[in-house]
């Protein structure tokens, strides 16, 4: 699996260009993924409400923006349960001035924990999977066939309070 550190402060994860250049795809309908989300990936207690925003982990956008047609595996620390991480699927899924969101809590894992994950397009629906858990997501507007790899993002509004290492592999 591949390590990505999101630095302390930052929103963004380390990584080259030519990785993200080499994540261009077409007419992808099914994405899967093993990750984990080390125990630097959790955190308490809260610094304040921007802190329940949910950090993004891996997906897919649509198009040639993340703020329209996208589908992603988010994540939060669960505050209450040491190492326990909340996974969530993610979508926006409309072209608009004030683009919105969508979001489902789908399970919670451990720091430290392999997990599998899969977002596949299912007609006017997204099925996102982690750990044989399955939630569907509305894909009420036609993805467009040009589509890219999303990686490792933290925030909302906060920046990481800690370096942060979380790993990916994916199939497409």
């Amino acid at each position: 699996m591949k390590q990505y550190l999101i630095k302390k402060g930052n929103h963004y994860c380390s990584m080259s260009i030519f990785e993200r250049l080499g994540d261009i795809g077409w007419k992808l309908k099914k994405y899967s993924v093993r990750f984990v989300l080390q125990s630097s990936c959790w955190w308490a207690p809260p610094r304040n409400n921007d802190d329940n925003d949910l950090n993004k982990l891996t997906g897919i956008a649509y198009g040639l923006s993340v703020h329209s047609n996208s589908v992603r595996l988010t994540w939060a620390p669960d505050f209450t349960v040491n190492g326990k991480i909340k996974i969530y699927g993610y979508t926006y899924d409309q072209k608009a001035a004030d683009p919105k969101f969508t979001y489902q809590y789908i399970t919670s894992v451990q720091v430290g924990q392999s997990c599998t994950g899969c977002i596949e397009v299912q007609g006017n629906k997204y099925a996102i999977t982690v750990n044989g858990v399955t939630v569907l997501m509305d894909n009420l507007h036609p993805d467009p066939n040009l589509c890219f790899r999303l990686y490792p993002y933290f925030g909302g509004n906060n920046t990481a309070p800690q370096d942060m290492i979380i790993e990916i592999e994916a199939t497409v």
